[in-house]
């Protein structure tokens, strides 16, 4: 082979393997348009055409989330049952009392006595106030009886269960009844016209109007 074949094959060798390093270039460029991470301040990554693809901003993890986005425990949601307002020790008392006197047969009673006035204050028929609903005028006869002009509720000893009851209710939003029932009269009514009976909880049987389950449930 003269001189000059053998620098010819030379260069055609040169040429080959300048080849085959810039597709090995063009390849390894490839794979690292696919293993660019995003950019977390843009959320921005990078196209194999050299072009940008928006990928929607990346948000950073908050502080004292946990998986799901839950809390970690340090936070409470609040309870809307829990009663708003301020009672006095007399109007606890008096509370306390009125409770008993609709029905002391035990805790689950009392509770229900206790719920249906809460759900009162929830009502756009009644105050927001507790006191204003438990004392309004012909609703309940055990804080004043017409009849009698008296104020049955004054001499009444409730029971530690019944208080108990009252308090789980005001400061914990115990509730033993659904937030549309509103009403209820002694056991010995199983019906009240106009009304739905949802059942009856200690010495008492619980009504509903149809329209207030569909406001308040």
């Amino acid at each position: 082979m003269s001189g000059k074949q053998k620098h010819r094959a030379q260069k055609r060798t040169y040429a080959a393997m300048a080849v085959i390093g810039c597709l090995a270039c063009f390849q390894a460029g490839k794979a690292e348009a696919f293993l660019l991470p995003a950019d977390t301040g843009k959320g921005v990554i990078t196209s194999l055409m050299g072009e940008e693809t928006a990928q929607g901003i990346i948000e950073e993890p908050t502080a004292n989330k946990g998986s799901a986005g839950r809390t970690d425990g340090s936070l409470q949601m609040e309870n809307l049952k829990m009663y708003p307002g301020t009672l006095t020790e007399e109007e606890k008392e008096i509370l306390y009392k009125v409770v008993s006197m609709e029905c002391d047969t035990g805790y689950e009673g009392s509770l229900a006595v206790i719920s249906c006035m809460m759900n009162r204050t929830q009502s756009e028929k009644y105050s927001e106030d507790l006191m204003e609903v438990v004392t309004e005028d012909s609703q309940f006869t055990a804080y004043y009886d017409k009849e009698t002009g008296t104020y049955p509720y004054v001499d009444r000893q409730p029971s530690r269960e019944c208080i108990a009851a009252v308090n789980d209710a005001l400061y914990k939003g115990k509730r033993n009844i659904p937030s549309y029932i509103l009403y209820f009269r002694s056991s010995d009514y199983d019906s009240l016209y106009g009304y739905e009976t949802y059942g009856q909880i200690g010495d008492n049987t619980y009504f509903y109007q149809v329209e207030d389950k569909m406001e308040l449930q």
